[in-house]
């Protein structure tokens, strides 16, 4: 992707669209290459521009964005499409995973993570918000929706240590690599380097997956990530 992330914005709401922006505007290794309000010019201009990230942010009308994702990778395979949605719920979270959508985030809730859900999609991770990771991913909804995608390594679970257990909760929490950085002391790439020790030790591929395979099998404690409160 370069040194710099380009990034298109579809957006049918003023105010959405503005918080949007100037949550992105800033960043110097962030450029907007383009803006649309509906599904049609999103598909065309995804086609055309290739963007690195895709921030679907469109109120209800035609065709959602769990319909849209296929379509766009199909035309734009490298996109990574970050969705905002009002739909709080287990199942829709689940279809727009599946559906290979990368980021998830509530509307209401997670406008101030539109920042770090770009910086993680841009490196072809996933951003899932908090207030609906539980929801999404219950043991029992994996199993489901996910079958055999999870390995099983028997009864002897790897041991975190506590600098990576910390690291898995505030992942789950929704901070981002350099604010995990700030709690903890230590630098971006250190933070990194543990995740890449966690996808070891947890034999999965995706940083999601790992977090996932940890609150299943006991290795991070749900009550500790806070999630129990929202």
């Amino acid at each position: 992707m370069g040194n710099t992330t380009s990034i298109l914005i579809t957006a049918n709401d003023n105010e959405d669209f503005k918080c949007i922006h100037n949550a992105l505007n800033s960043q110097n290794d962030l450029n907007i290459i383009g803006v649309e309000n509906d599904e049609t010019n999103t598909i065309i201009k995804s086609e055309r521009l290739k963007p690195d990230v895709l921030i679907f942010d469109l109120k209800p009308s035609g065709i959602d964005g769990v319909e849209l994702a296929p379509i766009i990778h199909r035309r734009s395979p490298s996109t990574g499409i970050i969705m905002m949605c009002d739909i709080d719920e287990n199942d829709y979270a689940g279809k727009a995973l599946r559906a290979g959508i990368l980021g998830y985030l509530l509307r209401k809730a997670d406008m101030n993570k539109i920042l770090p859900a770009v910086k993680i999609v841009s490196l072809g991770g996933y951003y899932i918000s908090a207030s609906i990771l539980l929801k999404a991913f219950s043991t029992l909804t994996l199993m489901k929706r996910f079958p055999g995608q999870f390995l099983e390594i028997g009864d002897n679970y790897p041991a975190f240590s506590s600098t990576e257990r910390s690291i898995v909760e505030y992942i789950v929490q929704g901070f981002s690599d350099d604010e995990i950085a700030f709690h903890l002391n230590l630098s971006a790439g250190t933070i990194r380097n543990y995740m890449t020790v966690i996808k070891r030790k947890t034999k999965q591929k995706s940083r999601i997956r790992a977090v996932i395979f940890s609150l299943i099998h006991g290795l991070v404690s749900i009550e500790q990530t806070g999630l129990l409160n929202y």
